[in-house]
Parts: structure tokens; C-alpha cells; sequence
């Protein structure tokens, strides 16, 4: 076999980014619902899920005209609600990937991870998914930690230089906006996982150009 790794996405790839959406929410409500009986679990959820734009600021909202109904001092504010999204452990599940990914390894693939985001955010995933368990942390490529999206070069390339002794690089992506450019142009083989209605971003956009778009 041609010495071959095969690196993924890890949002809307490995897992329905949508969960992790779900998770943060559920990491507020649950906290605030701790700290006074008047911040009611349910009503906070629904108010984030159903937000008109943002929904921070609806629950801010939310949270002033409470504090204002019963005479409740708190600090949770905006930023706080941001960072306790961004920084929870996540209730998320990888379904089916974790059992792929050991029958790549057990049949002789080097497998790989190319992801964008938040060092923090996007670590705590991986553990909560166990990925971590399954690719070496330096085929784990974050882009606040190497320094470049996905929309640069930087993370393949990174890829390919430290696996100088493989031969066929493939990714496994889901967003044509930004998963496929840069692997195509560096020669690699590029898989498009379909969505299944649950994905954040669409598959239906209109790309720049064709190396945009997936090989298979």
C-alpha cells in the first residue's frame, strides 16, 4: 500500500457541530439555573435556541428583566456567557467515526486532523470525543496554535512536512468554502462528507472556483 495519511475536519466532520451548539447552551442554562430559582433552565434554552440573531444578547435580556422581577444582583453577563460557551467540556458523541478511524489505523493508514478555531474550544472536543486516543498530537493541527486557516496554506503544509515519509495525503471536509482549496492545490486526494440536514453551514453555496470544489 502507498504509505497514505488521511487527515479530517473535526466540525460538521466527525461530529454534528450542532451538538456542541446545543452543549454550550445547555453549559449557561445549567449554571445560571444554579444560581437563583428564578432563572429557569427550560425558558433560558429555549430563548438561546429560538433567538431572533443573537442569543447572548437575548439572554442577557432575559437575565436583566428576571433580576428586575425579583430583585436579583448578578454578574453574568455577555462575556461571561461567551467564555462558558467557548470553554466547556462538551457533551458531544462521534458516532460511527471513532470505529472508522481504528479500521484506517488497523489497515495501515496514518490519520490525521486539520481543524479551525480556539485552542481551548477545539482541544476540549477532542478529548470529549476521544480522538485524542487515536491521532498523535502532532497530526493534531488547531489553527490558533499553527497560526493559519484553512483558508491558507499553512496547516497542510505543516501536515505534509511532518510526515515527509508519506506518499498520498487525503482530506475528509464537509464546508466547499474552505475544506478543499488548499489540499487540492497541494495535490492531495479531497473527500466531501455530504450533510445530513444537520450540518451548520451549507453544501448548496456557489464557489469561487473549481479547485474549491471536492474531488469526490
Amino acid at each position: 500500500m502507498i504509505p497514505t495519511l488521511i487527515a479530517f475536519d473535526l466540525d460538521d466532520t466527525l461530529y454534528k457541530e450542532r451538538d456542541f451548539v446545543m452543549s454550550g447552551y445547555s453549559a449557561i442554562a445549567r449554571h445560571l439555573a444554579e444560581v437563583h430559582e428564578a432563572f429557569d433552565y427550560q425558558e433560558m434554552m429555549h430563548i438561546m435556541v429560538h433567538a431572533p440573531v443573537n442569543p447572548f444578547d437575548s439572554l442577557d435580556e432575559y437575565l436583566t428583566n428576571r433580576s428586575v422581577q425579583q430583585s436579583i444582583e448578578h454578574e453574568y453577563d455577555i462575556p461571561w456567557m461567551v467564555a462558558t460557551y467557548r470553554n466547556h467540556f462538551p457533551d458531544i458523541k462521534a458516532d460511527d467515526a471513532i470505529e472508522i478511524i481504528r479500521q484506517l489505523i488497523a489497515r495501515g493508514y496514518r490519520v490525521g486532523l486539520i481543524t479551525d478555531g480556539r485552542c481551548s474550544t477545539q482541544t476540549n472536543k477532542i478529548k470529549a470525543l476521544g480522538l485524542d486516543q487515536y491521532i498523535a498530537e502532532e497530526n493534531i493541527s488547531i489553527s490558533e496554535a499553527v497560526g493559519g486557516e484553512k483558508y491558507t496554506p499553512v496547516a497542510f503544509e505543516r501536515m505534509m512536512s511532518l510526515n515527509a515519509d508519506i506518499e498520498r495525503f487525503i482530506y475528509v471536509g464537509d464546508n466547499p468554502m474552505k475544506d478543499f482549496l488548499w489540499p487540492n492545490r497541494l495535490g492531495w486526494t479531497t473527500i466531501q462528507l455530504l450533510d445530513n440536514g444537520r450540518n451548520v453551514h451549507s453544501q448548496m453555496v456557489a464557489v469561487p472556483s473549481s479547485d474549491y470544489e471536492p474531488q469526490h
